[in-house]
């Protein structure tokens, strides 16, 4: 497992406000598609073709999200949420492993939390020298 300085995770922010862009489009597309899935539903309509050409249009839709969330990994970090978006990069601090945690909206990697813990448990990181 890769571990994470403050700066090369910080380095990754584009890029994961880029994924998470993403994965927000095909989440408003896959949201429409359920919609109309729903609709035809509840008015009784019974083509069982037009159902599942739609059903399989979300399971693509949920695929290609999933395909975006790979990329995380692939970079070496850990999404731990969509909503909100949030990711985590394995980090070594006073010589324990920790979290670097970060939510989407933030520029700065500015808190962590324990291997253990969550996002509600997150503590600041300790002030930073000027680099």
């Amino acid at each position: 497992m890769k571990l994470f300085t403050i700066d090369e995770a910080e380095l990754l922010i584009p890029e994961l406000e880029r994924i998470f862009a993403a994965i927000a489009e095909i989440a408003a597309q896959a949201e429409t598609k359920a919609a109309s899935l729903r609709r035809r539903e509840e008015r009784g309509e019974k083509d069982p073709a037009t159902a599942a050409i739609e059903r399989a249009q979300l399971q693509f839709l949920a695929r290609g999200a999933d395909e975006w969330l790979k990329k995380i990994v692939e970079l070496g970090a850990v999404p731990k949420g969509l909503s909100p978006a949030l990711v985590d990069f394995p980090h070594r601090l006073d010589g324990r492993e920790v979290y670097l945690c970060w939510r989407l909206g933030e520029k700065r990697l500015t808190h962590y939390h324990g291997v253990e813990e969550g996002f509600s448990e997150r503590k600041a990181l300790p002030q930073r020298r000027p680099s």
